[in-house]
């Protein structure tokens, strides 16, 4: 006997498609991939992550600078190659099973083409996204702002747990910046090489140049600059906003540099920085020429060359949140658990050329439309 039993004709079609259904179902979890296989492609690299059976715990990345090409007007084109190189090799090199669900997620200089093509009324991304898939077999999404913000705040809940005391979290990348919280967030694209050339544009007339001296106009200026590019910030984070601040920049950058002002032991880590902490040690660099910063510093001059305008970038990020003191947090911020266990964006993977066309319409904001209005592949 049937698993319908002996029902009456109506109710035994009825059951036949529910069970049909079921199987259909079935089989579909049956084939679809037992594994997942994500990219963080951001500005400066690509990392990959995987989950899953025959997977490990390996973390493999390569450098690659997808900014300066950007900025040169040259679209993505010429490090292409070089993406869809990564996008398999890495996979390789950790030994995932081939057969992953693979997916990649692009954050701010994948924006950054976008806003370039609409410029240039080109759809030129959208076509080199179409190329990446279909020789590297990844779909790679160009992720809104705001989701990038809470990668980095799931992130930081999983990493420290109790430890994390603040309203927001605050992620400064090489392109872009993110405030996240649980309910709020703000971006703006200022990461540090991207607030750096900001700088230079405004007091240099050029992307790139050595900032040191500022005299105090000069610091007026940037500071002025830094108020009208955060002006919606206030508004859209409410009050309140208390932040721990995660990436490098400042806890590897701005805190130690600011300890060793102070004559504090290599060994005495800074825990928070203060509005005046800040414009203290603003006032103590700004007026010397490079070579003297690093020295007073210890750090080498490539990496002393972007001190002060992280100085002043937190420093504005402080005063435009109106909280009394930043919160230091060293943590490697990884966000591909996060993206990994994203089932959105995994389902957009899956219906990749429809993801595409509406990229073409909409933009990043794609990500928010539902994938399961599109057509099943």
């Amino acid at each position: 006997m049937s698993a319908c039993g002996s029902w009456p004709r109506a109710r035994t079609i009825l059951c036949g498609l529910v069970l049909a259904a079921g199987w259909g179902w079935a089989v579909a979890q049956a084939q679809a991939p037992a594994c997942r296989v994500a990219f963080d492609m951001g500005s400066s690299g690509v990392r990959a992550a995987a989950t899953g059976p025959g997977t490990t715990a390996a973390m493999p990345r390569r450098d690659l600078d997808l900014l300066q090409p950007l900025w040169q007007g040259q679209s993505l084109e010429e490090p292409l190659p070089q993406v869809i190189a990564l996008l398999q090799e890495l996979p390789r090199q950790a030994r995932w099973p081939a057969d992953c669900a693979r997916l990649g997620a692009g954050f701010s200089a994948w924006r950054l083409a976008w806003q370039l093509d609409g410029q240039l009324d080109g759809p030129r991304l959208v076509g080199q996204l179409r190329r990446l898939h279909a020789q590297a077999q990844v779909p790679v999404l160009v992720m809104p702002a705001q989701i990038e913000g809470r990668y980095a705040y799931e992130t930081a809940q999983r990493v420290l747990g109790p430890r994390l005391s603040t309203s927001h979290v605050l992620d400064i990348g090489g392109g872009s910046l993110q405030l996240a919280g649980a309910a709020s967030s703000f971006s703006a694209e200022l990461g540090q090489k991207a607030w750096h050339r900001r700088l230079c544009l405004a007091l240099r007339s050029t992307p790139s140049c050595v900032l040191q001296a500022l005299d105090a106009a000069e610091l007026q200026r940037a500071r002025t600059l830094l108020d009208e590019l955060l002006a919606d910030l206030p508004a859209q984070l409410g009050a309140g906003v208390r932040l721990t601040a995660l990436s490098r920049p400042v806890t590897r950058g701005v805190a130690p540099a600011l300890a060793r002002l102070r004559g504090a032991a290599p060994s005495q880590a800074v825990s928070s920085l203060s509005l005046g902490d800040l414009r203290w040690a603003i006032g103590q660099l700004a007026p010397l020429p490079l070579q003297e910063v690093a020295a007073r510093v210890g750090a080498a001059p490539t990496f002393a060359a972007y001190l002060l305008s992280d100085l002043l970038l937190t420093e504005g990020l402080l005063r435009a949140t109106g909280g009394p003191a930043l919160q230091l947090a060293e943590l490697d911020l990884n966000i591909l658990p996060a993206l990994l266990a994203d089932e959105r964006a995994f389902a957009w993977g899956s219906r990749y050329p429809c993801y595409l066309e509406r990229l073409a319409s909409e933009g990043p904001a794609a990500y928010f439309s539902d994938p399961s209005t599109c057509r099943a592949p």
